[in-house]
C-alpha cells in the first residue's frame, strides 16, 4: 500500500472499535478534518499485517515498526483490550489511540445484517437481531477476542468496558461516542481536536457512502420485524444497567441506520 508520511509533529492514529460502531465514519472524519488518510488504511486485523496477536511483544513490535514510518494513514483495529493490556503504554506513546463505541441495539443489529450477507462464516447467522445478540460468538470474528463469551451482547459489553475502563485517568486513549459524532458533528470534532491537542483544519462531514464496509454477496432478505434492535437495547439495559448508564445510554431506542 502507499504510505503517506506525516509532514508535521503529529503522531499517527489508530482507531479501535467493536465491529459496526462507526469505525470508518470516524476514520473518514479524521481524514476530512485533521488531514489524516483513511484510504488506504493499515488494517491491523487482517493478513496485511502478519502478527501473533497472542504475544504482546510481537504485537508491540509490529505496531511500533509501522509507527517509525510516521504514517498519516490511519490504523484500524477491532481487537479487544486484553490484547493490548500489557503494552498499551508503549503503543499509546507512538499513536493517538481513539476508541469509538455505539449503542448496542444499533451496533449489533447492523452487525447482524452484515454477517448474513457474508459469503463465508464470519460469525453467527440468525433470523433476527435479538437472536444474534443472544447467541454465542463463533466463526472468523473470534480472532478479535481472547476468550469465549456466552452471547454476542456479552462480547460487545466486554469490548466496550475493557477499552473505556482502560481510558479512564489516561490522556493517551481518546473515547468517542458514535451518537455524538453522528448527532452533533461539529461539536464532536472540536472536542476531539481538544483531546488530541490539535484543532481541526476544517469541519467537513464525510459521505456515508465513501470508504465504508459494504454488504457481502450473499442474498439476505430478513422477515418483517426481524431487525428488532429495540429489543436488543432493552436486553442490554436489563443485563448491563451500570455499563449502559456509564456509557450515557439511559434510553432504549437509538439513532437507527
Amino acid at each position: 500500500m502507499r504510505i503517506t508520511p506525516l509532514s508535521d509533529g503529529r503522531r499517527p492514529v489508530m482507531v479501535i472499535s467493536h465491529e459496526r460502531s462507526g469505525t470508518h465514519f470516524t476514520m473518514n472524519a479524521l481524514a476530512k478534518c485533521f488531514d489524516y488518510v483513511s484510504q488506504p488504511w493499515f488494517d491491523v486485523d487482517r493478513h496485511q499485517m502478519n502478527i501473533n496477536y497472542y504475544s504482546p511483544p510481537a504485537l508491540s513490535e509490529a505496531l511500533l515498526g509501522v509507527a517509525q514510518y510516521r504514517p498519516a494513514n490511519i490504523l484500524k483495529c477491532h481487537h479487544e483490550y486484553a490484547f493490548f493490556s500489557e503494552i498499551v503504554g508503549e503503543v499509546a506513546a507512538a499513536y493517538q489511540l481513539i476508541y469509538v463505541y455505539r449503542r448496542p441495539g444499533d451496533c449489533l443489529a447492523s452487525y447482524w445484517r452484515l454477517l448474513n450477507t457474508m459469503a463465508w462464516r464470519e460469525g453467527p447467522r440468525c433470523a433476527t437481531a435479538l437472536d444474534f445478540a443472544t447467541t454465542p460468538p463463533m466463526g472468523r470474528l473470534m480472532r478479535y477476542q481472547e476468550h469465549q463469551y456466552g452471547t454476542m451482547l456479552d462480547r460487545w459489553a466486554n469490548h466496550v468496558r475493557g477499552w473505556v475502563t482502560a481510558a479512564e485517568g489516561r490522556r493517551d486513549i481518546h473515547v468517542l461516542r458514535y451518537e455524538d459524532l453522528a448527532g452533533d458533528y461539529e461539536a464532536a470534532i472540536r472536542a476531539l481536536g481538544e483531546r488530541l491537542g490539535q484543532p481541526p483544519e476544517r469541519i467537513e462531514r464525510p459521505s456515508r457512502h465513501e470508504n465504508v464496509v459494504k454488504a457481502g454477496s450473499a442474498p439476505f432478505a430478513p422477515a418483517p420485524g426481524a431487525d428488532n434492535r429495540a429489543a436488543v437495547a432493552e436486553l442490554a439495559l436489563r443485563t448491563y444497567p451500570e455499563l449502559m448508564a456509564r456509557l450515557g445510554y439511559g434510553e432504549t431506542l437509538a439513532i437507527a441506520s
